[in-house]
């Protein structure tokens, strides 16, 4: 609204004459804009594509301002950074498809959601001070409602497929014993009921 003021101060004290653009002037720009080619999207795979499939995870507001970084090139590897944040929070692309996942599936934790989800990495029982928070708004492509550490469906292993949703990763998992897990009821559910890295899932949108 500042910005709004001062460009409406400098338009009134600008002089009338200054105000009065030639039609065809006006028409001439206005066809020039019209013809200008649309930014090219960036390449699959480059870094301007990872950072812009991480930021499409989460609300504009937490994204713009989160670190951005890429997944490993293998399972022995690092994630590296592909650009600095200032509020706390780490967005990832959608999982390369050599790790064995899905893909379609971009994320953005909070800095409790990356302790919980280094510890579940390292298949390790995580250890909050604080409840942890992601969002998936892309959704995912499927995983395990039981398993942690499933890579692909079984006949038992209930896998399923999550539209846009945002996760809950609580201090103590077995506050969540007696929460629904059925991920069909129409509202939160929780995955991997029974393990230490037991989260609630709160679907945005209706399930894909």
């Amino acid at each position: 609204m500042r910005r709004e003021l001062a460009v409406i101060a400098v338009g009134l004290a600008l002089p009338l004459g200054g105000c009065t653009q030639p039609a065809n002037e006006t028409e001439g720009n206005t066809a020039a804009e019209a013809a200008a080619p649309a930014p090219a999207a960036p390449a699959p795979g480059t870094p301007e594509w990872k950072i812009a499939s991480a930021e499409s995870a989460a609300p504009a507001v937490i994204a713009g301002a989160a670190t951005i970084m890429d997944w490993p090139a293998d399972s022995a590897g690092q994630p590296t950074q592909l650009r600095a944040g200032t509020n706390g929070w780490t967005c990832f692309p959608t999982t390369p498809a050599a790790t064995g996942a899905s893909g379609d599936d971009p994320m953005c934790l909070d800095a409790t959601a990356m302790t919980w989800a280094k510890a579940w990495m390292a298949r390790t029982p995580p250890k909050l001070d604080k409840p942890g928070f992601a969002y998936m708004l892309m959704g995912d492509k499927g995983g395990s409602n039981t398993d942690p550490f499933a890579t692909g469906p079984t006949a038992d292993n209930q896998w399923v497929q999550t539209g846009p949703h945002v996760m809950v990763m609580p201090v103590n998992p077995k506050e969540l014993d007696n929460l629904s897990t059925d991920p069909a009821n129409g509202g939160p559910f929780v995955m991997w009921k029974g393990t230490p890295w037991a989260h609630v899932m709160f679907p945005v949108t209706p399930a894909k």
